[in-house]
């Protein structure tokens, strides 16, 4: 008994700094750094998680934007900061898992340099015709598609959009070309102007384009309907099943941030994400909340990361295809 006393009291002094810590946290400013430019939708994201986290912890919670290559500026960057909890990330699947799954000599693991704090939100793929293609669904566009060589677009070389359209042609066995663009804005306007016939865009990019009727919907690649479009429906629906794709947003601090502070920071966020007002904020701009703690936050990358190197390997995508 003597000997457990002796114990609980060692851990309790040795876990007492820490937990002091997670108290006083964050004492001075915390850098949340968007590897994007302002004004996008991770941007949303990320604002909205400042403004959450300043309301529960106190403190300030500054946006930091380092946009540029292909979101591995900002990636690096925060993998290599003091593990302080002072410089967190706005991760993403396409810097911290495709860009290491894709690229031959990876600039970084993308998993291991980071703790995982907390998954917050998703994006569905959506697939959406320009005003010229003749087809009002996706059975039509794929009768098309069997009759004549057709085009769709992405936001760039192994980025989801781009797998997304590998996979509709494994699922299906039709045969698309290939057009990718640097971002969401150049491709809808060749769509808008008749010069590639679909895409595969984050939702929220086109939602507004496809409210006012100038891009025609026909299949979300998640698991169940938009609540921003409840009419269009998934691929699943169509027939095509197992089609997910999309993009997701979450928290990352560099690896070795004490998980007392990564823990203060995952509870405030849920509690700000987990608000109904949040939550339709966010669905109205074709978000949806996924929340994950840390934990199983680490386990979903692994497991996208391990599924995304198997498309990869079937359908032979290079960052230079």
């Amino acid at each position: 008994m003597n000997q457990t006393r002796r114990w609980l009291s060692v851990l309790l002094l040795a876990t007492a700094p820490l937990a002091a810590l997670a108290q006083a946290y964050p004492a001075r400013p915390v850098r949340i750094v968007n590897p994007y430019a302002p004004g996008g939708p991770v941007d949303l994201i990320a604002r909205e998680l400042a403004g959450g986290l300043a309301k529960s912890l106190g403190g300030s919670f500054v946006i930091e934007y380092k946009p540029g290559a292909n979101a591995t500026l900002a990636t690096s960057y925060v993998a290599a900061a003091p593990p302080d909890g002072y410089t967190l990330l706005v991760g993403a699947g396409g810097a911290n898992i495709a860009v290491p799954a894709l690229s031959v000599k990876p600039p970084y693991d993308g998993i291991k340099e980071f703790a995982p704090v907390v998954m917050a939100v998703s994006v569905p793929n959506i697939l959406v015709a320009g005003p010229h293609v003749q087809a009002a669904s996706l059975p039509q566009f794929l009768e098309q598609a069997r009759s004549k060589r057709l085009s769709y677009a992405s936001t760039g070389n192994g980025g989801s959009p781009h797998v997304a359209g590998e996979i509709l042609q494994q699922k299906t066995g039709i045969k698309l070309t290939h057009v990718p663009y640097k971002g969401a804005a150049p491709v809808i306007n060749d769509l808008l102007g008749g010069h590639v016939d679909v895409a595969f865009l984050n939702l929220s990019a086109v939602l507004s384009h496809i409210r006012t009727g100038k891009l025609r919907p026909l299949a979300i690649a998640s698991r169940q309907r938009s609540k921003a479009l409840p009419d269009v429906p998934t691929f699943t629906d169509l027939g095509i099943p197992e089609f997910f794709s999309g993009s997701w947003n979450g928290l990352l601090a560099p690896a070795g941030t004490p998980p007392e502070i990564v823990q203060a920071i995952y509870a405030a966020s849920a509690a700000h994400l987990s608000q109904p007002e949040v939550r339709a904020r966010l669905e109205a701009t074709g978000t949806d909340v996924f929340l994950l703690d840390p934990p199983k936050f680490l386990a979903f990358m692994h497991e996208e990361k391990r599924d995304l190197v198997k498309i990869i390997k079937d359908a032979g995508i290079t960052m230079d295809q």
